[in-house]
């Protein structure tokens, strides 16, 4: 299987949470522009995200004007200009309400986006990714099938690194499906508590049991630690 090697590149508390008060704290404040300095330098082709982490990021209340509602087949669109760099959404039902300046972002800045689809997807939602050139790939008639995402990305785009930043939800499929090469964590110095607040995997209720070596560890800012494992 042609796949990109992919990172799992998460900032966690030192109880694994992914969000919540912690981020606050100066410590992981501090932590977080290393954090994202480790990120450039891995140099990756592109960045997956989880609907929730997406919705946080590229939604919006205004939703891009619809052009067309005929019904569209359900075939990739694939839309490709001089920019080589990828941010890849996980989107199997459509709920992220793109709007019409998304390209705006920061986060966007030299890069295109790519949804990753099923086909229980309206011709609307179909014809305003198509409006705001955003590519889109079907991977599964109800559930989304990873292993089939990935070789897409691999084959249409060239995509040999990913990055996979979660949210807690995404990332337990990735790990579920052994479709993990390697995790880079950094953890700050900060107990977060916070029971509604997601880790890293989502407790799936059953044993995964995947064990990865130990390649690097740094001690950041005193008191901040950098883990970087490899799959065995």
């Amino acid at each position: 299987m042609n796949r990109p090697y992919v990172i799992c590149h998460m900032l966690q508390s030192i109880d694994g949470k992914i969000a919540g008060g912690f981020f606050r704290e100066k410590q992981t404040l501090e932590l977080a522009k290393i954090y994202s300095d480790i990120s450039k330098d891995y140099n990756g082709d592109a960045i997956i995200y989880g609907t929730t982490t997406a919705q946080e990021m590229f939604s919006s209340s205004k939703t891009a004007p619809v052009l067309n509602q005929n019904p569209i087949k359900k075939i990739d669109y694939i839309y490709k200009n001089d920019k080589n760099k990828w941010i890849v959404v996980i989107d199997p039902q459509g709920q992220i309400s793109f709007y019409q300046s998304v390209y705006q972002n920061t986060r966007l800045k030299d890069k295109n986006l790519i949804v990753i689809l099923t086909e229980n997807i309206s011709s609307q939602y179909l014809e305003t990714l198509k409006s705001l050139n955003i590519s889109y790939l079907f991977t599964g008639k109800d559930e989304i099938d990873l292993r089939l995402a990935l070789e897409k990305l691999y084959d249409l785009f060239s995509i040999k690194k990913l990055l996979l930043q979660g949210g807690g939800i995404t990332n337990t499929y990735f790990i579920k499906e052994d479709l993990i090469d390697e995790l880079s964590l950094v953890v700050s110095p900060v107990v977060s508590g916070e029971e509604k607040q997601p880790n890293i995997f989502k407790d799936c209720h059953e044993y995964i049991g995947q064990t990865f070596d130990l390649k690097q560890s740094d001690l950041l800012m005193k008191s901040g630690f950098y883990l970087k494992y490899v799959r065995k």
